[in-house]
């Protein structure tokens, strides 16, 4: 009998008889090592995913609750003042205006920079998210701190009403901007329920037979309807042209000024700068160079540093993000959601956003 190798006094035991043409069966000790191996990685890599599911879902949870410091990235050292970048980029909703609130807080709760540079990059979004920040911007200036807008790829609709109080307005020269109006986008489902056989009822209280004006996506919008979003988009484009004419008051003179320029139009960075919609054409290091003057600092001196989320683990590129309080891990609908998404489609959306 043979010896295992490496087991001293150990024999192999003698193969079975093979018998009437049976072919013996040899096990492959090696591949079951080997598949054991992948099973093993697989089940480390899940458990890496999850353990990592679970990390960039609570610190978005975090982030979401407060409870997360900004970051503040030093973009350039320098030996005297210092010049706070604040990014607008991306749509502009009510996460990007609390975003912005955050950094208000930041720049309250320590030493105020000498200037900020609004950083914007956006096609613009929400009425009352871009006037929140619009607000904040105002609050900063009243507080004696120089803004200077600095624009990049896209700075239009709310983008451009954002930043439209900056003491300076600088914009890349590939920059879009302008856009200045305001859209209003809405479903109606009337078609759809008539051709599966749906009749959707609503009833509304006899004292308020204006309420389902603009309010139904069941039915087709009647001159009514329009007319009272007419109303609201109208005001909206007031708002917007007023903001413009008080924070541009040097290139326009009177509100008819800003209307020639703010019918939706969209803008190169020359023509906006003809327009009087921006002061000069440069980039980031332009704009802070332009709040280093504003300010009386030495050009170059400032030290130069940019507000920030943290990223969480799969934030970016992945894009994954911690689910709405009560939602289901695998995103699944659950009756109330439909209902919320029913009467979210059923609103006019008034939106300051750059349409193509």
């Amino acid at each position: 009998m043979s010896q295992y190798p490496g087991h001293p006094g150990q024999s192999y035991p003698p193969p079975p008889a093979i018998t009437g043409g049976q072919q013996p069966i040899i096990v492959k000790s090696s591949f079951t090592r080997g598949a054991l191996g992948v099973m093993t990685g697989v089940v480390a890599v899940c458990a890496i995913f999850g353990f990592g599911l679970v990390i960039g879902f609570g610190g978005g949870a975090a982030a979401v609750s407060g409870g997360v410091q900004l970051e503040r990235s030093e973009l350039r050292a320098g030996f005297g003042g210092e010049i706070l970048v604040v990014p607008v980029e991306g749509g502009i909703d009510d996460g990007m205006a609390g975003f912005i609130a955050e950094c208000a807080s930041e720049i309250d709760a320590g030493n105020a920079p000498d200037a900020i540079i609004l950083r914007v990059d956006s096609g613009g979004g929400g009425v009352s998210a871009s006037d929140r920040i619009w607000k904040i911007v105002q609050d900063w200036q009243a507080k004696g701190i120089t803004v200077v807008a600095s624009f990049g790829g896209t700075a239009a609709s709310g983008g451009y009403y954002v930043a439209c109080s900056c003491d300076q307005i600088v914009a890349e020269p590939t920059c879009i901007t302008g856009s200045i109006g305001v859209i209003a986008q809405m479903f109606t489902l009337q078609g759809l329920t008539d051709k599966v056989g749906i009749a959707p009822m609503t009833i509304v209280a006899t004292g308020s037979p204006r309420k389902d004006v603009a309010n139904d996506m069941f039915r087709t919008w009647t001159d009514k309807d329009r007319a009272v979003v007419q109303g609201i988009l109208d005001d909206a484009y007031a708002t917007f042209t007023k903001r413009v004419l008080d924070g541009r008051a040097i290139q326009f003179s009177d509100l008819s000024d800003v209307q020639q320029v703010a019918d939706g139009s969209v803008y190169t960075a020359q023509k906006a700068l003809d327009a009087g919609l921006v002061d000069s054409i440069g980039y980031l290091e332009d704009a802070i160079a332009v709040a280093e003057s504003l300010t009386g600092l030495a050009a170059g001196s400032s030290t130069v540093s940019r507000l920030s989320r943290p990223v969480g683990l799969f934030d970016s590129p992945f894009g994954v993000r911690a689910p709405p309080s009560g939602a289901s891990a695998l995103g699944l609908l659950s009756q109330r959601d439909l209902r919320d998404l029913a009467a979210e489609l059923a609103q006019p959306r008034v939106m300051y956003q750059m349409q193509w």
